[in-house]
């Protein structure tokens, strides 16, 4: 009877198939000789690929219950480096923590293959500034149902917003910088409950109409609208649709244009990426769940809401798992609701439950996978399981499709490379963010402390204490920041103690 083999017996990693049911490893035809404990070695690092292994871990792992000196795991890893040949910086060496295999995701396939389609912000025709954010909300719904259908690849709100609708002198310069291929601009005039919707579809490089529309809408019919724009647009830049994508994008979001518009007002707000103010945002989804208590979206709203509100904690887990509990509701509300599954993961990592939290955000991209807000999170995820090159990999994923990234995508890619011991690279990151904080200034100080810049370090720690003078850097690292193993947690720890002494240093 022939066993099954599943995707964990076998890594890949460059050139090199690593086969752990068989027990091989292989360079396309050619099988590659290991002695017994390099190739132990080899497959502890494959099941951690992306992490920076302690030395101890790996001679655990491979010598248990055996006393070796650290000779050993030399030897070996340079066995393994040997074996690879000129593709022997796959294993690398990270100073004074350990070694990582690296290996790379596969490329985007679909996404250089797909249309990549830009929804330009649409025109507020209404004469009324308090339906912005309602006209925002329309077209950002648009958005997320074209990205239901899987055969187009959408750029991120945050990138295709910064270009406004029917103002063809900006068409190119969407073309040039966000890489967009068709726009698609709009416009909405209210006049009560009534909507009158106009779309058009545009070449980006020949400037050209491709298709526009006008529609008339009443109260929730407004929703039909929004899936026949998807129709329209997809049918013209694919040859079919799918129909399990259309019954999704189908979906109405509520019963209530009443409630969608308190969340389209509260997301508003919540979307601000910087200087965000919750509490705003609160009374307005709380009054939409009023509204539609089966309105999933209202309660995936609220759970982030609150969340940001308790401002990332991981010390109260009884708020959080009350928070949690609303976000599950979302999701068992409108399962096809790829924002549903981003929230839980979100609280789930600070609840430590890092395994839970990646499956939710693998769920979420099935449902969209066009949102560079949740590729940048699982980058976020992976960097607090000790992941950092997978990390850095889907951030650069996320800034693929949304290349006008808010701040913190750069405060995430630090952590990732602070993870690397890339201290240099982490900390020019860090100074490309044009507003900064207490903790931006405190993780500067721990870069430039692990590169034994003690004046940029001292520069960077006086600004932390005069803001917070009894700032506690030591147990925030240890406390609030949520590492799934506890040596990465060290690792900041140390960078926040070397900064310190610093300090000490020149008094």
């Amino acid at each position: 009877m022939s066993e099954t083999i599943t995707t964990i017996d076998i890594f890949r990693f460059g050139p090199f198939v690593l086969d752990t049911h068989k027990g091989t490893l292989s360079q396309g035809e050619t099988e590659l000789f290991l002695r017994p404990k390099a190739y132990s070695l080899l497959v502890h690092l494959a099941q951690n690929m992306g992490r920076v292994v302690p030395k101890s871990e790996l001679m655990d792992a491979v010598w248990p219950g055996i006393y070796v000196t650290e000779d050993s795991l030399t030897q070996s890893i340079r066995e393994i480096r040997k074996a690879f040949g000129d593709e022997q910086g796959q294993v690398r060496t990270v100073s004074r923590r350990g070694y990582m295999l690296t290996g790379r995701l596969e490329p985007d396939a679909e996404m250089a293959s797909q249309p990549i389609v830009a929804v330009l912000r649409f025109r507020n025709d209404s004469g009324d500034a308090a339906r912005e954010p309602i006209v925002d909300g329309f077209a950002e719904d648009i958005i997320t149902g074209l990205a239901q259908y899987g055969s187009v690849t959408l750029l991120a709100r945050n990138s295709s917003f910064q270009f406004p609708s029917f103002e063809p002198a900006a068409w190119s310069d969407a073309a040039a910088r966000i890489g967009a291929d068709y726009l698609v601009e709009g416009s909405v005039r209210w006049s009560g409950n009534d909507a009158q919707v106009s779309v058009n579809l545009i070449d980006a490089r020949t400037q050209h109409q491709l298709w526009g529309e006008r529609y008339q809408a009443h109260d929730i019919e407004m929703f039909a609208v929004q899936r026949e724009i998807g129709e329209q647009i997809v049918n013209r830049l694919a040859n079919r649709l799918d129909e399990d994508s259309i019954r999704r994008a189908a979906t109405k979001p509520t019963h209530s244009l009443a409630a969608y518009e308190l969340v389209a007002q509260a997301v508003a707000i919540l979307r601000g990426y910087e200087h965000v103010q919750p509490e705003k945002a609160l009374p307005l989804l709380e009054s939409a769940v009023e509204k539609d208590p089966a309105y999933g979206a209202a309660y995936a709203y609220l759970a982030l809401c609150k969340f940001m509100m308790v401002r990332y904690t991981t010390t109260d887990r009884d708020m959080l798992e009350d928070i949690l509990d609303i976000a599950t509701r979302a999701a068992a509300l409108s399962p096809t609701l790829a924002a549903a599954p981003r929230v839980t993961a979100i609280v789930r990592i600070y609840l430590r439950q890092h395994a839970e939290a990646e499956s939710d955000l693998r769920l979420a991209l099935q449902l969209n996978s066009s949102d560079a807000d949740t590729l940048e999170q699982m980058g976020y995820l992976l960097a607090m399981r000790g992941r950092p090159q997978e990390a850095i990999e889907w951030i650069d994923r996320a800034v693929r499709l949304n290349p006008i990234f808010p701040p913190w995508y750069h405060y995430d890619r630090a952590l990732a490379q602070y993870g690397l011991g890339e201290y240099r690279a982490a900390a020019h990151t860090l100074e490309r963010v044009p507003q900064r904080g207490i903790w931006h200034d405190a993780r500067l100080a721990a870069c430039y402390a692990q590169l034994g810049d003690g004046d940029a370090c001292r520069r960077q720690l006086a600004k932390v204490y005069a803001a917070i003078p009894q700032y506690p850097l030591v147990w925030i690292a240890r406390e609030q920041m949520p590492y799934e193993h506890g040596e990465d947690t060290e690792h900041l720890v140390e960078g926040f103690t070397l900064a310190l002494e610093f300090a000490k240093a020149s008094d």
